[in-house]
């Protein structure tokens, strides 16, 4: 293995393992899911959109209104970011008994063994444990989310909100990703949060790259799958690198 210092390349070869022979059928339930889940998120996020647009017209003060249309592009980008977020972490809850069973098998494609032995039975009786690790995830960012939407509502500070919106969640969704190759062996998420910032050029880069591709129509449906079998390639690699 060669391991690589940019997350994009991780990404990348995730979207090309997903083609791969023995992994593909690992990807239809959640492929399937993302569908769904995307159509039903935009549809919901578009209407919310519009009445914050509405709210801006209304209440913007008389002294902002010469940088209207920056605030207004502004806020667009800080409703795309929250809407790629949302619709990730939703799709990722959903879906992570589906996705733990993917960064399974691709572990297992990568290095030519099992990385869990596992019966069928044992799988359904470990999703509330990987729900509950999932919720425990979200429980960690709503709070600092929260305080950097609250940016979005104050002047001068507003303007650099969606920066901080991006990188933030740019470095958490890597955590999010890594979450399932690692949960298959147990490793705590505080030990995740170690590696995240002792790799952050990889950690954010690879962020990066998922943010974007989720706004991508047509990508965006398989970027979930995509993102779990590239991060697992990612931690698989570099955890070999320092052995």
């Amino acid at each position: 293995m060669n391991p690589t210092h940019n997350g994009l390349d991780y990404l990348a070869n995730g979207f090309r393992l997903l083609g791969k022979r023995g992994l593909k059928r690992f990807v239809i339930i959640p492929l399937t899911i993302n569908i769904l889940l995307f159509v039903g998120f935009f549809l919901t996020a578009k209407h919310f959109f519009a009445k914050l647009n509405i709210w801006l017209v209304h209440n913007l003060p008389a002294w902002l209104h010469w940088i209207d249309s920056l605030l207004w592009i502004t806020f667009f980008i800080g409703f795309m970011l929250v809407f790629a977020y949302g619709f990730v972490v939703m799709a990722n809850v959903v879906c992570a008994p589906f996705n733990s069973f993917l960064a399974e098998k691709v572990e297992t494609y990568l290095t030519g063994k099992t990385a869990v032995q596992r019966t069928l039975i044992e799988n359904v009786k470990d999703v509330p444990r990987m729900l509950a690790r999932q919720l425990s995830l979200i429980g960690y960012y709503l709070p600092r989310a929260l305080v950097l939407l609250v940016f979005f509502f104050i002047p001068v500070i507003q303007l650099f909100a969606a920066v901080l919106w991006f990188g933030f969640n740019a470095w958490f969704i890597t955590l999010q990703y890594l979450d399932y190759p690692t949960d298959n062996h147990k490793i705590p998420l505080s030990q995740i949060h170690v590696w995240t910032w002792q790799h952050r050029m990889l950690s954010f880069t690879f962020g990066i790259g998922v943010l974007v591709i989720t706004l991508i129509p047509g990508l965006n449906f398989f970027i979930i799958p995509a993102a779990v079998a590239g991060a697992t390639k990612m931690w698989v690699e570099q955890e070999n690198a320092t052995e």
